[in-house]
């Protein structure tokens, strides 16, 4: 398993080197999943591990685990979504843009989130996750006034309600068209699968297994790092 609260890779750098920092979104209910996603087991590791490794890979030096479990960063708005992970990790982030990593998308590869660290804001075409982000005062406003506005106007059980994956990813969405996004073609849209349901697990572990896609990189970053 990996290390917990603000699980982080500590670096010497030099006075040019650019500090990159990543927030993993493992604290989903999994409810079409039927079990917690983060902890599902390809090739012998965990999702929250193999994403670890998938930043580490992608160069971060700061990795913060959005979990609501003892020893993780947990959500300061419950019942939420990803912008409340997003907005409780990101009071931790050291550096000026964050790559934020879904820890339901085990086809992802080094190469794609380099190539989304080119860029101050920016995703893939038809996936508002993975991202690259700014951290600045303005987003994290942002970001506080769309969590306390939506605690005030819906009741508990519909903001739980409101959790599901269509609304989550809308409002990403929404983050990214505050910040400016691009929105950048993949160039291996079938690395981009998310997992929310035990058939599109078994694709994934299918495509992985059989090899259907060259993540010949990714396999060799995990067993390096």
């Amino acid at each position: 398993m990996t290390n917990r609260l603000n699980t982080t890779v500590n670096q010497q750098h030099s006075g040019d080197t650019v500090l990159k920092s990543a927030i993993i979104l493992a604290g989903g209910r999994s409810s079409r999943m039927g079990q917690d996603k983060a902890l599902l087991q390809l090739n012998g590791q965990s999702q929250l591990s193999r994403t670890v490794a998938l930043a580490k890979a992608a160069g971060c030096d700061q990795i913060l685990i959005s979990r609501n479990q003892p020893g993780f960063i947990y959500d300061l708005y419950p019942a939420a979504g990803p912008l409340a992970g997003i907005q409780a990790a990101l009071l931790q982030v050291h550096a000026a843009n964050c790559l934020i990593l879904p820890v339901d998308t085990p086809l992802l590869q080094p190469s794609l989130l380099r190539l989304l660290w080119q860029y101050p804001c920016a995703s893939f075409q038809g996936s508002p996750l993975p991202a690259v982000i700014p951290n600045n005062s303005a987003v994290r406003h942002w970001l506080l006034q769309q969590l306390q506005q939506a605690a005030a106007q819906q009741p508990k059980d519909q903001v739980q309600q409101k959790s599901n994956d269509t609304v989550s990813a809308l409002s990403v969405t929404a983050l990214l068209h505050y910040c400016g996004g691009l929105t950048l073609p993949c160039p291996l849209p079938g690395a981009l699968l998310n997992t929310n349901t035990p058939q599109q697990w078994q694709q994934a572990t299918a495509v992985y297994q059989q090899k259907q896609q060259p993540y010949q990189e990714f396999k060799e970053s995990i067993s390096h790092g």
